[in-house]
């Protein structure tokens, strides 16, 4: 769902975009089977997706590291899917609504907060250059402000899916949740991508590193 991919050579902007894809999967593959499923499949629905997560976590541990993304995922959806199979169907229903939105706002934090310590797109360009370029001043620059850009981006998006999940909850139609969870997120992930790209055609070193 969000692709990443820096286009310049120089090790500062390197980024492989499959891997951070990847680590979107399973908040995707949740939406997509609690969506398409319903209130009754809510609870395997989180379960996949915990799963999911949790393969990409053991897989990030014997290749670059343990990324935060992941980790989120397997608790964040490990939650969820013990509430969906321990709680009613009334609860079950408002999952369905609104777990979408709140998942991705629990992504967003995790983007945000990585800010502070080491931003989660770094996490995915580490893979992609030599470790003495780590602790370049520019290498952390640049994925600070990447961070943050995917952290508001993904917000947005919380914020849509928790609307459509109540317009939902009122009887709101099918196009609202076209418009909503779908279409507007598409749309958003197409400008943090060209976003992304610019801010990677733009990026020159500017001495060397350590």
């Amino acid at each position: 769902m969000l692709v990443v991919f820096l286009k310049t050579t120089t090790p500062e902007t390197s980024m492989r975009s499959t891997n951070l894809l990847l680590g979107l999967v399973p908040w995707v593959l949740f939406s997509m089977i609690a969506e398409r499923l319903g209130a009754d499949a809510v609870g395997y629905a989180a379960l996949a997706a915990c799963l999911g997560s949790l393969v990409l976590a053991v897989r990030g541990l014997r290749a670059d590291g343990l990324k935060v993304v992941d980790a989120a995922g397997v608790v964040t959806f490990g939650v969820l899917a013990v509430a969906g199979f321990a709680a009613g169907h009334h609860v079950r229903e408002l999952l369905v609504d609104y777990a979408r939105g709140g998942a991705a706002l629990v992504l967003a934090a995790v983007m945000l907060v990585s800010v502070l310590t080491v931003p989660f797109t770094e996490q995915y360009a580490r893979a992609g250059i030599d470790r003495r370029y780590w602790e370049s001043p520019v290498f952390r620059s640049l994925n600070r402000r990447l961070s943050l850009m995917w952290a508001g981006i993904i917000s947005v998006m919380a914020l849509c899916h928790l609307i459509a999940g109540a317009l939902s909850a009122s009887g709101g139609g099918f196009s609202s949740n076209i418009l909503l969870n779908w279409a507007v997120p598409v749309l958003l992930v197409v400008y943090g991508v060209k976003h992304t790209d610019r801010v990677a055609e733009g990026a020159r070193p500017t001495g060397s590193a350590s």
